[in-house]
């Protein structure tokens, strides 16, 4: 005797038994390109990650010359609080960023433009004076 199953497919049943699957499993080599698939995937989220840690490393690591700098130029009369930012490409000074509470005032902004100059022994054309940001 024979039992006939008249029960509805499930949707393991219909996915085992679509083309899509029928195709995939008539290709060679299906688990070495599922395999480089995934390994993808993976280095794509890993460099993300890696990238996004080592941007976070880099927010706010001022130098020992650079802390020397702002705490220099915060001396300059009217100027209040000051960062500095040295940028070196071989050795040589080629960029000075110095932001300043006071840089508003023209004044402050060129005592602040030749003190940063002459402190680090470089051009005042490599020098830039920005004022902070209110809040």
């Amino acid at each position: 005797m024979e039992v006939l199953d008249e029960r509805k497919k499930g949707i393991a049943e219909k996915i085992k038994e679509s083309d899509f699957i029928k195709r995939v499993k008539g290709v060679k080599n299906v688990k070495i390109i599922a395999a480089i698939f995934i390994i993808a995937i993976a280095l794509i989220i890993y460099s993300t990650v890696a990238s996004s840690k080592a941007s976070e490393k880099n927010v706010s690591t001022m130098t020992d010359d650079e802390k020397r700098l702002s705490a220099i130029l915060s001396s300059v009369d009217g100027a209040g609080e000051v960062e500095t930012m040295i940028t070196c490409a071989d050795g040589k000074i080629v960029g000075v960023l110095i932001i300043a509470d006071g840089a508003k005032n023209p004044l402050v902004r060129i005592r602040l433009l030749k003190a940063g100059s002459s402190a680090l022994g470089v051009g005042e054309d490599v020098v830039s004076v920005l004022s902070r940001k209110s809040n």
